[in-house]
């Protein structure tokens, strides 16, 4: 049996293709198209009509390669940016009418879900907590886990793209940028800081584009890892690293990030926001590794689909 996931996040729209055999199952296709469909309408809540067009030209391309699979099942789902639109609907009624995708609107709840069994094939939990963390477009889920499940999980609304829209920090983030950005993740995520206070964790695991782009630059930066390796399903990243690279991203500007060749173009502009968040919640508990996840949302809806 083939398999389609369609992941219509806020600012890339992911397509994975896998299909089930006798010997397990094998990843046939997997492709990830930029749309940033919740820049400029976090504030109105609606997304604009040239993002509207652009998701739709970004399905229009997964389902070319969905039909070209002869894909027997596709399971589509949309994320913040479409949830918390005026026009999030619409968009979807439009798709499944001239596209011939059904997508389905999932909550945080639900999302949190998925990201944990995706983490859940790469990770090996213990009876100690381990802290998930996930950064979006839209929103951003934290999850604690061990190895009996779920312990807690909530999603919030701190997104990268939604915070770059709300505070439109400078290309080199100022100290001014730093303490409007400090507020609202005080305000926000008082659950987290509770709950670390409560089940304290020892790892932390990151998943989806903000930890793959800081994976790379730590590549980059660490002159001791052999050049010829590659990153597996999970990757350590050594946490005494990180202030390093997280002083790089707030020092540098928007033109300096993409010219380095470890930060995709997309991530260019949200990356000292992203490493801002990870670094707030380092402060919050005393993390012995860091990890980075290569599976996460879509690895955890394709697990789900296959096993139904």
């Amino acid at each position: 049996m083939k398999v389609a996931i369609v992941d219509c996040g806020t600012n890339t729209f992911n397509l994975l293709i896998a299909e089930k055999t006798d010997q397990g199952v094998e990843t046939l296709f997997s492709n990830k198209l930029p749309v940033k469909l919740g820049a400029g309408g976090f504030e109105n809540k609606e997304i604009l009509p040239s993002r509207f067009v652009r998701g739709l030209d970004a399905l229009l391309s997964h389902k070319t390669n969905i039909d070209n699979f002869q894909v027997e099942k596709v399971f589509a789902f949309a994320t913040s940016a479409v949830r918390e639109a005026s026009n999030g609907r619409e968009f979807i009624e439009v798709a499944r009418k001239n596209i011939g995708i059904d997508i389905e609107l999932i909550d945080g709840d639900r999302e949190a879900e998925l990201i944990y069994k995706g983490i859940k094939q790469t990770y090996e939990f213990t009876a100690d907590p381990t802290l998930i963390m996930d950064i979006g477009g839209g929103s951003t889920e934290f999850i604690i886990a061990n190895n009996t499940g779920i312990l807690w999980k909530q999603s919030f609304l701190l997104g990268v793209s939604r915070l770059h829209d709300q505070l439109k920090p400078n290309d080199r983030m100022t100290h001014e940028d730093v303490h409007r950005l400090r507020n609202v993740l005080d305000k926000q995520l008082m659950p987290l800081k509770n709950m670390l206070k409560e089940l304290p964790c020892q790892d932390l695991v990151g998943s989806s584009g903000s930890f793959d782009t800081l994976l790379d630059l730590f590549r980059k930066a660490a002159k001791d890892i052999d050049p010829a390796w590659r990153p597996g399903l999970l990757n350590e990243i050594n946490i005494s690293a990180f202030p390093a690279i997280h002083a790089y991203l707030m020092g540098s500007t928007y033109e300096e990030r993409l010219k380095h060749p470890a930060i995709p173009a997309i991530r260019a502009e949200y990356m000292p926001l992203a490493s801002y968040l990870i670094k707030f919640v380092l402060e919050h508990n005393k993390f012995r590794r860091l990890y980075h996840s290569a599976y996460a949302l879509k690895e955890g809806a394709l697990e789900e689909c296959m096993n139904r």
